[in-house]
């Protein structure tokens, strides 16, 4: 099959996923795309998992209330850094195999070490969240 149609038909189900809610939409399908051309598929669904995980946390970590244990919220800031830390490595890996151009524009804009990169970075796990909701469904419809 080809690599563009098979992108393309992903990144139409994203949005289906996301109802039209993708912050990142070209930035996604590049990754998938440079993923499946490179026959990297098990790479992006271990991405999409670890990005969805890193979104789970994030979201334990700013709701955090009196109620929570010290100790464990610790952990959970431990775990977000650590699967922050995964999920760009699991891009990186994914990417490495791009033009120069856009791995300086890529990481520029999610990977650096900046509040806007960070928000980018997250906004982007959310996108790839729904990757991950779509490889469940096609596991679900095998």
């Amino acid at each position: 099959m080809d690599n563009q149609l098979s992108t393309e038909k992903i990144l139409l189900e994203l949005v289906k996923l996301s109802n039209n809610q993708l912050t990142f939409k070209e930035d996604l399908a590049r990754i998938i795309e440079i993923a499946v051309m490179n026959n990297k598929t098990l790479l992006i669904e271990e991405l999409s998992f670890q990005a969805k995980y890193s979104q789970s946390l994030l979201k334990i970590t700013q709701t955090q209330n009196e109620n929570v244990d010290e100790k464990y919220f610790a952990t959970i800031k431990g775990e977000f850094a650590l699967s922050v830390e995964k999920t760009k490595a699991l891009i990186n890996n994914i990417l490495i195999d791009s033009d120069k151009f856009f791995l300086e524009i890529f990481n520029e804009k999610f990977l650096q070490l900046s509040q806007e990169s960070f928000s980018n970075f997250n906004k982007l796990c959310k996108d790839l969240g729904y990757l991950k909701l779509y490889f469940n469904d096609l596991k679900r419809k095998e």
